[in-house]
């Protein structure tokens, strides 16, 4: 009996994990209803979205994601890709507890890490929406706003490095956000 009041006081402090939860994506490159239509059977195969709403005036696509699967937001950007049209912004919004935020601050948020630009430093509550500010997330011009915020060799590979705290491994993918 003691064993189980210890692992459900365990459990009642443990923090909450930050969790995506869904993303607002603009494509580039559409000319008609049908590129539109291309994107939106994309993103309906990607196993981890749950639904997509798609806006053909604005070229948008409103996603969420199924709750407790591994989101890949990379795998987003690819199936936009290979319908042949690119990820002109993404802007992704997830749940988070008590996450300290920085500017050049790397967290993990629902098994992805990110890196936070140009952010104050704030305690993150609540539902919050980012903007991924990657290569191939933004045109060229916007991207190169976020390069002056940090000094760190990972925003031009996308990889953590010897750059990022904790020394972490270069085969992690590390996505540059900004709120």
């Amino acid at each position: 009996m003691k064993k189980i009041i210890i692992i459900i006081a365990m459990l009642w402090c443990m923090p909450a994990i930050a969790q995506i939860k869904s993303a607002n994506l603009t494509a580039s490159g559409l000319t008609c209803s049908m590129c539109s239509k291309a994107i939106f059977k994309a993103l309906q195969k990607v196993p981890f979205i749950k639904t997509v709403d798609a806006d053909v005036e604005k070229s948008s696509y409103a996603i969420v994601f199924k709750e407790g699967e591994q989101i890949v937001i990379d795998d987003v950007k690819k199936a936009v890709q290979d319908a042949g049209f690119s990820v002109a912004s993404m802007q992704v919004t997830a749940s988070f507890d008590n996450m300290e935020v920085y500017n050049d601050a790397h967290v993990k948020v629902g098994g992805s890490t990110l890196h936070f630009l140009n952010v104050p430093k704030q305690i993150l509550n609540g539902e919050k929406t980012f903007t991924i500010v990657d290569k191939n997330y933004l045109s060229i011009s916007e991207r190169k706003k976020y390069k002056k915020f940090t000094k760190m060799e990972c925003f031009e590979t996308g990889m953590m490095g010897s750059c990022c705290p904790g020394g972490k491994s270069a085969a992690n993918r590390v996505y540059h956000v900004t709120i």
